[in-house]
């Protein structure tokens, strides 16, 4: 099969590999799409470690066979790659919050081969999890990727009171951010503001017609000068920092209303993670402030029920498809701001 493979950091060959035999509790999926996300950059720049040499995580895919044991899942059934397997064991994998497991989750194209090919395999304890998603007929493999992702926006978002929300304010103009003011959108949100500093990204957003009520680049406007205007002083109700910039942690409390909730969405710097915040603030004004991270099966179905329903419409999001023998060109293309691109698809 063919595969792109990280010879090393920086280095991706696009080339034959070994093609994965099922083994016992095993499926072989054929790889029908796989998105390119930011983390998968990092990692194949060498800036971040993983234990395989085909990384790729958000990923669609076609049954071609099942090993010893497999009896409910079938040749030909289309389904979408949950990602992170817990260890099935601690108290969090029993209540099935395997992206919180105690003992460190593993996750396809981290500690297995991810969907940077022709072809993977979803392993023993995936299956038995139920890793596996399936889609709805009508779900195009290339908006299947996009579970993966969604998933984690809907994780993240979950004990977030969106219904009652007038103003969500989102540091961050890529994907995530995007999904973030969806789901804050279908969940009855009133106002959606996207804060980018590319106003190459915020004008690709505008032509997208996406559903927010504003776009502004706080590069040239002042974010506070900006909330203290459009909430008449009296602060957002929900901020999301959707770009690791841990500055915008501090800063996007300061943005917040009382009784305000905070989404730190992306992860910062693991080399300095740290930012000095008032915690009176969080104290006198009675802050929420929430993590994110990655996603679970209830999560997943929630992504597909919002896509194939139509609620969430995530077929103008995906900006560039390319195959699998323009790996690199795509890989370029995805992390250049200024070429347009919102979310790429790899077809193998």
């Amino acid at each position: 099969m063919k595969a792109a493979v990280i010879k090393s950091p920086g280095d991706i060959m696009v080339e034959e590999y070994q093609k994965p035999v099922p083994g016992n509790g095993e499926v072989l999926l054929k790889v029908d799409a796989c998105a390119i996300c930011g983390t998968d950059q990092r990692v194949l720049k060498g800036e971040k470690h993983v234990d395989v040499p085909i990384v790729g995580h958000e990923i669609s895919g076609t049954v071609l066979e099942t090993g010893n044991g497999v009896s409910d899942i079938k040749k030909g059934e289309r389904y979408a790659v949950q990602t992170v397997i817990g260890c099935g064991t601690c108290p969090m994998c029993t209540i099935s919050r395997e992206n919180l497991c105690e003992n460190g989750f593993k996750a396809i194209g981290y500690q297995w081969n991810g969907g940077f090919a022709e072809y993977m395999i979803m392993p023993k304890e995936g299956v038995e999890q139920g890793c596996l998603i399936p889609v709805d007929d009508q779900m195009s493999d290339e908006e299947a990727t996009l579970l993966e992702p969604l998933s984690c926006c809907i994780n993240g978002m979950r004990i977030i009171p969106l219904e009652e929300a007038q103003t969500v304010l989102i540091f961050g103009g890529g994907i995530i951010g995007v999904l973030n003011g969806l789901v804050a959108k279908v969940r009855g949100a009133k106002s959606i503001c996207i804060m980018d500093v590319s106003q190459d990204r915020l004008d690709l957003l505008k032509k997208l017609d996406l559903p927010f009520n504003h776009f502004v680049n706080s590069a040239n406007i002042s974010p506070e000068v900006w909330v203290e205007e459009h909430t008449h002083g009296r602060g957002v109700d929900v901020v999301v920092v959707a770009a690791s910039v841990k500055a915008l942690v501090k800063q996007g409390m300061s943005l917040l209303a009382r009784d305000g909730h905070l989404s730190i969405f992306a992860g910062m710097p693991k080399s300095e993670p740290t930012e000095i915040v008032d915690l009176n603030m969080i104290h006198y004004s009675e802050f929420h402030i929430h993590g994110a991270n990655s996603s679970v099966k209830r999560d997943y179905i929630e992504a597909e029920q919002l896509i194939s329903s139509g609620l969430i419409n995530c077929s103008t999001l995906i900006t560039h498809v390319f195959s699998l023998d323009d790996f690199n060109q795509a890989v370029e293309v995805q992390g250049n701001p200024k070429s347009g691109a919102l979310k790429v698809i790899i077809k193998p």
